[in-house]
């Protein structure tokens, strides 16, 4: 029998970054769900079966801290993985989440958090580096933008 892919859903005001989430999490074998603003990730959230969500903290109507806290009203055993331009983040909201990454890091650290939090309680599946040139076509500096 065939494995499920497992469906992510990436949430961020920023279009260009979103895409190139979509673009890496794809090419990394997820199916990947987009929305560019807190309310239609909230709306996808509700009407699709998500296996993970990778939720921008900073976006303008309401803040990845919120979003967070509803999903975790309606659907508490989902995991979260936060990004974040910021250095740090304000402890409430990183209670509500599984992982935090911090855009400007490496590609490599969101793909390692996207899977161990899917991996939680599975085998964990053995991580595929992203060639460089690949990687090269998302941002010149293989990082989460």
């Amino acid at each position: 029998m065939a494995r499920r892919q497992e469906t992510l859903l990436c949430i961020d005001d920023n279009q260009s970054s979103l895409n190139i989430c979509k673009i890496i999490l794809e090419d990394f074998g997820y199916k990947v769900l987009t929305a560019s603003s807190a309310r239609e990730g909230l709306e996808i959230f509700a009407s699709h079966v998500i296996d993970a969500v990778i939720l921008d903290y900073q976006m303008p109507e309401m803040n990845g801290e919120l979003v967070a806290a509803e999903m975790r009203r309606t659907k508490p055993r989902v995991p979260i993985l936060m990004l974040s331009g910021w250095v740090s983040l304000p402890e409430s909201a990183l209670q509500l989440v599984d992982e935090y990454v911090a855009k400007g890091d490496p590609v490599e650290f969101m793909l390692l958090a996207v899977q161990q939090v899917l991996s939680r309680g599975k085998k964990r599946k053995p991580v595929r580096a992203v060639t460089q040139s690949r990687v090269a076509s998302y941002d010149s500096e293989a990082r989460i933008v």
